[in-house]
C-alpha cells in the first residue's frame, strides 16, 4: 500500500509536469490514472485532483522578464486552500521540486486573501535559465538553489498577485433550495 502510495504520487507529478505526453498508471489491473497528452494542464489537474479543484483554478502566465523568468500554469482560488502543502506543485525547467524559497514566494503573495496555516492549490511551470539553479544540493535533485533568489521571488510574487487581484473570490451561495431552481 506504501509504495502503491509513493509510485502514484510519482505519477501524478510527472503527468503534471509533462502535460503534452500520455501517462496510464495501472495498479492491480486497475487504472488509477490516464492521462491524453492532448498538453491541456487543466485536464491533468482534473484527472488529478478533481472536478471541484479544476472548477476553482485561475490562469496564470508571466511572460519572460529581463532575467529570462517564464511562468504558466493554474492557481486555485482561495477557497480550495488546504492544511498542508501537498498541493503545492511547482516545476523548474519540467521537473518537480521542492524549494522553501518559492513555499515562501508563494504563501507570501497568497497572505492577504487566505486564513493563517492554510495553504494555496498552485500547478505552475517556471523556466529559468539553467545557470540561474544549482540541482547539487541533495542527492534526490529535488532541491536546488537560486543564484538570483530576489528575482525568482519578484516573477512568482507578482504573477500570483496580478491575477488574484480585481477576481471575483466569492463562492455563490443560496439561501434556499427554491431560489436555486428559480435561476
Amino acid at each position: 500500500m506504501t509504495e502503491g502510495g509513493y509510485i502514484n504520487e510519482l505519477m501524478e507529478r510527472m503527468a503534471l509536469s509533462r502535460p503534452d505526453i500520455s501517462f496510464k498508471y495501472m495498479n492491480n489491473g486497475k487504472t488509477m490514472l490516464h492521462t491524453t497528452g492532448g498538453n491541456e494542464l487543466k485536464d491533468i489537474i482534473y484527472h488529478v485532483y478533481g472536478r471541484d479543484i479544476a472548477m476553482s483554478v485561475i490562469p496564470v502566465k508571466y511572460p519572460k522578464d529581463g532575467f529570462g523568468i517564464e511562468i504558466s500554469g493554474y492557481i486555485g482560488k482561495p477557497v480550495i486552500a488546504r492544511g498542508n502543502r501537498t498541493q503545492e506543485n511547482y516545476f523548474i525547467n519540467g521537473r518537480y521540486i521542492k524549494c522553501a524559497i518559492i513555499n515562501r514566494d508563494i504563501e507570501d503573495a497568497y497572505k492577504s486573501y487566505m486564513m493563517g496555516h492554510k495553504y494555496p492549490f498552485t500547478a505552475i511551470h517556471i523556466t529559468v535559465p539553467p545557470e540561474f539553479i544549482d540541482v547539487n544540493v541533495h542527492p534526490s535533485k529535488m532541491e536546488l538553489r537560486f543564484s538570483n533568489n530576489e528575482a525568482i521571488y519578484q516573477a512568482i510574487h507578482q504573477m500570483i498577485r496580478d491575477t488574484l487581484s480585481g477576481k471575483n473570490m466569492i463562492v455563490p451561495v443560496s439561501l434556499s433550495e427554491k431560489e436555486d431552481k428559480q435561476e
